[in-house]
């Protein structure tokens, strides 16, 4: 497998968990921008929104900035959506 296979499987990885699809959907609708605006949304405790998190920004689906003690986060691109947009009509008709 070649570097882009490999970052392939990571980003599949990411998305194959409901709670991250959410995160990225709740962030994409400018409900919540930043760790501690998801924090209510979410009924995970902090950690495990955070490991979530890391995992998105590992795979290179969501971007973080830490200005102090807040950490802003954003979609990377308008292809994430578009993954999970083209995924969600693939698992209507199925």
């Amino acid at each position: 497998m070649n570097n882009v296979d490999n970052h392939l499987v990571e980003i599949f990885k990411a998305l194959s968990c409901k709670w991250r699809i959410e995160i990225l959907r709740t962030i994409a609708s400018e409900k919540a921008n930043c760790l501690c605006h998801l924090e209510p949304l979410f009924p995970l405790d902090k950690t495990t929104l955070s490991r979530h998190i890391k995992a998105l920004v590992r795979a290179g689906l969501l971007l973080q900035n830490k200005k102090g003690v807040i950490v802003e986060l954003k979609i990377s691109s308008p292809d994430v959506l578009k993954i999970i947009s083209l995924a969600t009509k693939i698992a209507k008709k199925g």
